[in-house]
């Protein structure tokens, strides 16, 4: 588990483009450490609100990615279900694969506020 976030952490530290906003963390499938878990091959993550973590992604569509940020936006018709472009896992039949870093990393961006 350790190595997980080390990993995800140099992830972040490789693929977050100086170019954007200090407020966003730009994931891509191309150079992401581990199993991608969407089907979109890119999401920029964001914290609105209080800890609410959203992603915007290729596909142009906006995501609530934690609880906070489902809760919130359960009836907003701008928010779509992550549901939507998250991955099944093929090595366990009926999971889903992790994308918690992506929740972890947007956590950080709602302290930096």
């Amino acid at each position: 588990m350790k190595k997980f976030f080390f990993l995800s952490g140099l992830f972040l530290m490789i693929c977050c483009n100086s170019g954007t906003s200090q407020n966003t963390l730009i994931f891509k499938k191309q150079d992401y450490i581990g199993k991608w878990p969407f089907s979109v091959d890119e999401i920029e993550v964001y914290c609105n609100g209080y800890k609410e973590i959203y992603c915007t992604a290729s596909n142009g569509k906006t995501y609530a990615l934690n609880g906070t940020a489902k809760g919130v936006s359960v009836n907003n018709p701008a928010i779509s279900k992550v549901e939507e472009i998250w991955l099944d896992d093929p090595e366990h039949p009926g999971l889903k694969l992790y994308y918690t870093d992506s929740i972890t990393e947007g956590l950080t961006l709602c302290e930096n506020k």
